[in-house]
């Protein structure tokens, strides 16, 4: 498998043109930065080494390797692993356009059914752990590094898209078996993350937080800080961004009114931290992402 790097957008959407994409990484420094940020189609996370955690729907996952982390389109969430060269972090992810992929799996309905859950529903659970049967699973993927080496558009989409069944069923038997991971008991950090989904729209207030926590400013800063490594600063744009993507793509406001709605009314600023977290002025954005 190819080894591909973290690009240096600090929040950066699945935006390609490619129906699927597969990624194999291996990562030793101590320094990697881990952002918030959300793909436009499905991800499959393959974690192979490595201990860390997964911020996702404002709780936190404890993982390790052997564990397989599913994620909906445009669902926010943030990874972060302890990295060192005696402790690596090696993983897989495979991210595909769900409707490229649709036609080729409704002639299997039990497993599409399991499909359009990972594509448009709420699973009870997004966190797996493969079982002894793995090999299977990294048989696949290495089939599917080799179909994306030689990739011919159309031709192979249909191969890809049967390599997709096979993962799907392997998922599904570890779906029904209720194995994966398990949340931990809520943390400071989960009822930040919480609070800031309730009123990211409005000006920030750490007085206010920290008065409803029952917690000193100082304490609320560095609780989320030791339990996420990022800051609510950081969280609370991510997640301001992430929403202005989404209004982008289905409402039909102007740039200034979804910027009001998110909770920047600035105008120029929220172009600017719009550009500088995804790449993207919110009107190319927009126009990139018309169905």
């Amino acid at each position: 498998m190819n080894r591909t790097d973290i690009g240096p957008k600090a929040f950066h959407p699945f935006f390609s043109n490619q129906p699927l994409r597969l990624r194999h990484r291996v990562v030793t420094t101590e320094t990697t930065p881990f952002y918030y940020h959300y793909h436009k189609g499905v991800e499959i996370l393959f974690i192979h080494k490595g201990q860390g955690n997964l911020t996702l729907n404002r709780k936190i996952y404890d993982l390790e390797s052997g564990c397989v982390v599913v994620l909906h389109p445009f669902q926010l969430h943030r990874i972060q692993f302890h990295t060192s060269p005696l402790c690596p972090y090696e993983r897989t992810v495979l991210n595909f356009e769900p409707s490229a992929i649709a036609p080729f799996l409704q002639p299997f309905p039990v497993l599409y059914r399991f499909f359009e859950q990972l594509w448009r529903e709420q699973l009870p659970n997004q966190v797996f752990r493969m079982d002894r049967n793995s090999a299977y699973i990294l048989g696949v993927l290495e089939r599917f590094n080799d179909l994306i080496s030689g990739w011919k558009e159309d031709e192979d989409l249909e191969a890809a898209s049967v390599l997709i069944l096979n993962i799907l069923d392997y998922l599904k038997s570890l779906h029904i078996d209720g194995i994966g991971g398990a949340a931990r008991p809520e943390s400071h950090a989960e009822k930040i993350m919480n609070w800031v989904e309730a009123h990211y729209p409005e000006p920030f207030d750490l007085d206010r937080l920290a008065k409803e926590l029952h917690l000193s400013k100082h304490h609320v800063s560095h609780l989320f800080q030791s339990e996420t490594g990022s800051s609510i600063t950081e969280y609370l744009i991510a997640r301001r961004i992430r929403q202005a993507c989404w209004l982008l793509k289905t409402e039909a406001k102007s740039v200034e009114q979804i910027g009001a709605l998110v909770g920047i009314p600035n105008f120029p600023y929220f172009c600017r931290l719009f550009k500088k977290i995804t790449g993207f002025t919110p009107l190319h954005y927009r126009k990139s992402h018309i169905n």
